[in-house]
């Protein structure tokens, strides 16, 4: 039996470079808002942001993001696109996408929105957090698998200093698996599949589909790697009977 990432079709070195396209991206977008629009006055904005509160209140999501595209540029314009103000407009849109069930069409808001976030209000804020899940979502349906690992493998290490459900952490090394194998990184998916391994004897014993088809994998990742000794020690430890064919990982 072998894992499958699920996904969901309704679903500090490395950043900075990226971080710096997204700002750049911005600000081109401010540009080309003056260049096509008076700019707009800090009253005019508030009274804005209010109108978008109201339109997330009362849940008119297209609305919501409407108004927010075109605050955006002036938020910029106005403060810098660094601003924890500006970063709520960039949530307010992804959130209003979110909640009406798909992405962001312009992908490259998702990816800011998390890196400043990140960035600017910390790694575990609140609003990290759901631009975070909101652009994992996004890679997986777009299949970047290897832009998600990444990003997979910091929400891992947060879940663990956070809340230690070994459950979930399970489920998040199941992805990771899945990931690492779709990428044929087959040194970090035997990696990741220990861990399954692991946590599904701790939470739900030896005799649970999740422990055999962490074991199955496995087997198969060792025949891969043609870590042979690795091989015939597990399915000899675990008692079990899988064939060393390259094809068994279709």
């Amino acid at each position: 039996m072998k894992f499958f990432l699920p996904v969901n079709h309704s679903n500090h070195l490395f950043f900075k470079s990226a971080v710096s396209a997204g700002l750049f991206l911005l600000l081109a977008l401010s540009i080309q808002a003056q260049s096509e629009t008076k700019q707009w006055s800090e009253r005019k904005f508030d009274r804005t942001i209010l109108s978008i509160d109201k339109d997330i209140t009362r849940k008119r999501w297209n609305s919501a993001i409407k108004r927010s595209q075109k605050a955006l540029p002036q938020c910029i314009a106005l403060y810098s696109a660094e601003s924890p103000t500006c970063i709520l407009v960039l949530k307010n849109i992804n959130q209003s996408y979110e909640k009406i069930r798909t992405f962001n069409p312009q992908g490259e808001q998702i990816e800011t929105a998390y890196r400043l976030s990140s960035d600017i209000l910390g790694p575990t804020h609140a609003t990290t957090n759901s631009a975070r899940d909101y652009y994992y979502k996004y890679l997986i349906f777009n299949e970047l698998y290897a832009e998600a690992i990444p990003l997979l493998m910091e929400i891992i290490r947060l879940e663990k200093s956070r809340d230690n459900d070994e459950y979930q952490l399970m489920e998040r090394y199941k992805q990771l698996y899945a990931l690492e194998g779709l990428t044929e990184n087959w040194a970090a998916e035997e990696a990741a599949l220990i861990m399954v391994i692991r946590l599904a004897q701790e939470v739900l014993g030896k005799d649970s589909e999740d422990f055999a088809a962490g074991v199955e994998a496995l087997a198969y990742n060792y025949c891969v790697q043609k870590k042979y000794y690795e091989y015939f020690q597990l399915i000899k430890e675990q008692q079990v009977e899988i064939p060393c064919l390259s094809e068994s990982r279709n």
